[in-house]
């Protein structure tokens, strides 16, 4: 480590920010991965569920829409601001509650479809 020329010294200006927008670019794919999981689920559980799965699928999507847009924000205002905590995408801890809540919902339904089948 020590005969690298840059060894000890402070990174570049460029790269300040790169772990926000790696954590600003994972929380934009964890939002889309939910968005399509929620769809998903809900035309699957449609089939054994009936129509009652339609008002669940619309709040999974709109809530996996809300994860994506506040990772979609999040990132713009990590440039410049790379020092403030308070623009990261979990200084609150909404966006993890969230996501948490919208899987356990998502699996639930899922296993209330494998339940009303097996039933069948």
């Amino acid at each position: 480590m020590a005969d690298r020329p840059d060894a000890g010294s402070p990174p570049p200006a460029s790269d300040r920010t790169a772990p926000q927008e790696r954590t600003a670019l994972a929380w934009r794919r964890t939002g889309l991965a939910l968005l399509v999981g929620a769809l998903t689920i809900g035309r699957l559980t449609l089939d054994s569920l009936g129509p009652v799965m339609v008002l669940p699928t619309a709040l999974a999507a709109a809530l996996a829409g809300w994860v994506l847009l506040v990772s979609l924000r999040s990132r713009r205002l990590a440039r410049p601001h790379p020092e403030q905590p308070a623009f990261s995408v979990l200084a609150d801890g909404r966006l993890p509650a969230v996501v948490a809540a919208l899987v356990g919902g998502l699996a639930l339904a899922e296993l209330a479809a494998a339940v009303v089948a097996a039933a069948l």
